[in-house]
């Protein structure tokens, strides 16, 4: 590699996640895992390969082969490692880190409400705010094509697949510096994008191996911002609308492909007393009995973003505080309830999942696809940076 790219290299990989002309895309990545949950005990099982247990001063503390279980309990800032029920080391951080040319594990918490999961690559392991801190370092297209099994789900076309695989490895890029400081790239939970283990779908680990190394970028080179939704509703969104950047490739536009699938109607009905709470906390705001008739009464034949005249109430903030699955809906009053029809499911910026879906079972292809959601985008191949 010429030396101007070695400098810019060393730069940092935020610049890295914004231009792609030099660069390259990581062989791997650190991801944190279980983000947000408290964990103080957990199984580790070898299903592929094997791995081997090293301290902080990367000594070998033991090796384990599939099929094997040792236990993680934490005992305050450190933690036991356990095998049939005997303790055989207590640590304050480990990496388990695979032996073998293929390693996977599964990581089963004594947590109730989480389920096993199963993860390619390594894990780091230690132990801060009074619960295990465990960081997946996995190989970037494994991570995606995990990503794209939990964000997507089954069944689907591979057309849609290798666009979700192309829009995901663009925003894990984009946004590859989010956690530095917490010692990791990326979390696994939705503002990163859901990475809830391997992909275990035949389907979906071929469609990102045909789209692997591609990325979406503007007539600059530059990496998009891919954000992307359930369902649109039949209208996505400009981005201003919800955030406060107006990106020329995340336009407002008009997709009827998703308005006959699963996520493109909803329902809810809530108290009119809580609406009436929700505004006088949330903007200071109490109507006069005109403004009250116009919120009770609300329509929308096409999305708007504030539910008022006076444009005080922004529609993303009645979503977020009563849970709603979109702002795209109307309201019938019948005094002391309000009844919400709705449309779409998600934020509504940039690709709506279910209409990719359905543009891939019309004949639609990648390229199609991904310059109706983000305007005057392109298709561009990235070399993977070798760790040998």
């Amino acid at each position: 590699m010429r030396l101007k790219y070695l400098i810019i290299f060393f730069i940092g990989l935020f610049f890295f996640a914004q231009k792609t002309s030099g660069r390259t895309i990581p062989e791997i990545i650190d991801v944190g895992i279980f983000s947000g949950e408290s964990i103080n005990r957990f199984n580790f099982t070898v299903t592929h390969g094997r791995y081997l247990v090293c301290n902080n001063q990367h000594e070998k503390l033991l090796e384990i082969t599939p099929f094997s279980t040792i236990t993680f309990e934490r005992r305050g800032n450190q933690f036991n490692i356990i095998r049939n029920d005997s303790v055989l080391f207590t640590e304050i951080d480990i990496k388990l880190q695979g032996a073998a040319f293929h390693n996977s594990f599964i990581l089963n918490p004594s947590n109730r409400n989480l389920d096993l999961r199963g993860y390619d690559g390594d894990l780091k392991i230690d132990v801060e705010n009074g619960s295990f801190s465990l960081v997946n370092s996995v190989p970037f297209e494994s991570y995606v094509a995990g990503t794209v099994q939990w964000e997507s789900g089954f069944n689907h076309h591979d057309i849609f697949y290798q666009v979700q695989a192309i829009i995901i490895r663009t925003y894990a890029l984009r946004n590859l510096e989010r956690h530095s400081h917490e010692g990791f790239h990326l979390c696994d939970r939705v503002h990163c994008q859901a990475y809830y283990g391997k992909s275990t779908e035949a389907s979906i680990i071929a469609a990102v191996n045909r789209s692997r190394g591609e990325v979406v970028v503007d007539r600059n080179d530059n990496l998009l911002n891919t954000v992307y939704h359930a369902n649109c509703g039949g209208e996505t969104v400009n981005s201003e609308d919800l955030w406060t950047e107006a990106l020329p490739y995340l336009r407002s536009d008009k997709d009827t492909y998703c308005t006959d699938m699963p996520g493109a109607h909803w329902q809810t009905t809530i108290k009119a007393n809580d609406m009436r709470s929700f505004l006088q906390r949330r903007f200071g705001y109490n109507p006069t009995e005109n403004e009250w008739k116009g919120i009770t009464g609300f329509r929308q034949s096409s999305r708007r973003h504030f539910m008022d005249p006076g444009e005080r109430v922004q529609l993303r903030h009645v979503r977020e505080h009563f849970g709603l699955r979109s702002t795209y809906f109307s309201v019938l009053s019948d005094g002391e309830n309000l009844h919400l029809t709705g449309k779409g499911y998600g934020h509504g910026v940039g690709l709506c999942q279910e209409g990719a879906m359905q543009r891939a079972r019309h004949g639609h292809s990648r390229e199609e696809i991904l310059n109706f959601y983000y305007r005057n985008s392109s298709i561009i191949y990235m070399e993977t940076k070798e760790v040998w």
